[in-house]
Formats: structure tokens, sequence, C-alpha cells
């Protein structure tokens, strides 16, 4: 072989693996894409439309990344956002959805935080749309979820793992666990991570107003009235129930 065939096949054989390389670059940028545009439609979610947007796209990642973890639970965060806004009887069937990506999500990395985060909130509005039976029945797989969340990181979403378990506790009757007091301690102990959350204020006056600690209720609403108008959609949301709290109990 002489010497300028073999710098021929040098040459040659540099160009496909660049060419390999450059292919492999060129996919992960644009999952990347997809990925930002899917969260930038999340943002807008209050367009019930832009939020159906995202999980197309999610969606267009999964279907060329089947085990994309941060797909998987981002896409369940939408399915849950769009359950609490659609009617009753259509509102399982959606939960379910969100259900199916965490599963699968906690399956893959059992180290994924927010994969045990959207999972247990799944299970845990599945079973209010289906009835008191069924809550009862994912009431251990919720609380594992949320300990899950602690053991790795109680400050994810602002304690939200404390937030779940809180509004549990508040929300349960006593005689399968309910109690006002436990569900304050660990809404306390959700601000030591949030003290602005918007929703963990308004989880905590419920409580308060639960317990008749009237005065106490009115401070944690009053935190969420005197600061600025957030952006995001759900914060927005918490503002507008904080207000109708105190409107119909303190005004």
């Amino acid at each position: 072989m002489t010497v300028l065939k073999r710098c021929l096949i040098v040459v040659v054989a540099a160009l496909l693996v660049m060419g390999f390389a450059l292919t492999g670059l060129s996919g992960a940028e644009n999952m990347k894409a997809k990925m930002d545009k899917a969260d930038a439609l999340y943002l807008q979610r209050a367009d019930l439309e832009k939020a159906r947007a995202s999980i197309v796209v999610y969606e267009e990642v999964l279907a060329q990344e089947p085990e994309n973890t941060e797909a998987l639970w981002k896409a369940a965060r939408v399915y849950y956002w769009l359950g609490t806004h659609s009617p009753k009887k259509e509102r399982a069937a959606i939960f379910k959805k969100g259900i199916e990506y965490t599963e699968k999500a906690v399956s893959i990395n059992d180290s994924c935080v927010p994969c045990h985060y959207w999972l247990g909130i799944s299970y845990s509005v599945y079973g209010e749309a289906k009835g008191i039976l069924k809550s009862l029945n994912l009431l251990d797989p919720v609380k594992a979820e949320m300990n899950k969340v602690n053991e790795l990181d109680p400050a994810y979403d602002q304690g939200g793992a404390y937030r779940v378990l809180g509004r549990i506790a508040f929300k349960l009757p006593r005689i399968v666990g309910g109690s006002k007091k436990r569900s304050v301690e660990y809404l306390k102990k959700s601000q030591e991570y949030g003290p602005d959350n918007f929703l963990t204020h308004v989880f905590l006056a419920e409580t308060y107003l639960g317990m008749k600690k009237n005065d106490l209720a009115k401070k944690e609403l009053e935190a969420v009235l005197n600061a600025p108008d957030p952006k995001d959609p759900g914060e927005l949301e918490d503002k507008k129930a904080a207000r109708e709290l105190y409107d119909k109990h303190f005004q």
C-alpha cells in the first residue's frame, strides 16, 4: 500500500469519526432544544392549550429517549396541572398518566428526587379523584414517596414533601391518622426550606382555622397577600386562594 493510500484511509477514517461525533452532538442539542421548548410552554400553562402542547413535546423526547427521567417526571407534572384544571369525571384518567410516567421514572433511577415527588403527588390526586376508599389505599404509597424525597433532598420544591405530608395530616380524619397538630409540625418544617412559599402559608392557615387559631391563620394569609404578585401561574392561583380564604374569614 502506497503512502498516499494510507494517508487517504487515515483522512477518511477521521472524517467518519467526526461525522459520528457531530451527529451525536446534533442529536443531544436537538433533545435539549425540545426540552427547553416544553419547559417554556409549561411556564405558560395558565393557557391550558400551552400545557397540552408541552406534553406533546415531552412525548416527542420520550419517543426518542424512552428512559429520559427528566422528560418523564416533567410530563407527569403537566398531567397534574391538566388534571386539576379538568372536569372531575376526567381527572382520574389524566392523573393515571402521571402515575405511569413517574413509576417508570423511579424504576429507571431510584435516586431521582423529582421522580419520587411527582409520583407521590400523582398517587395522591388520583386517589382523591377515585374517591375516599381509593385515597386510603394509596395513603401509604404517597407517604413512602414523600419520605423518600425527604431522605434524598428535603429542600426539594421548597420543602414540598413536608408540605404534602402536612396536608395529608390535615385532610385525614383522626380515626385513620389525621392530626392537625402534626399538620402544623410538617408545614412548619416545610417553611424551614421555603419560608415564602405561598401554598405552605395557605395550607398552614387552613390548619390553624381548623384549630380555631384564627390570629395565626390571618398572619399566614397576610404573608401571601402582602407579597408581590408572582409570575408563575401556580403561585398566582395560590395567592388567589389566600385572598378567598382571607375574605371568607376576616372581612
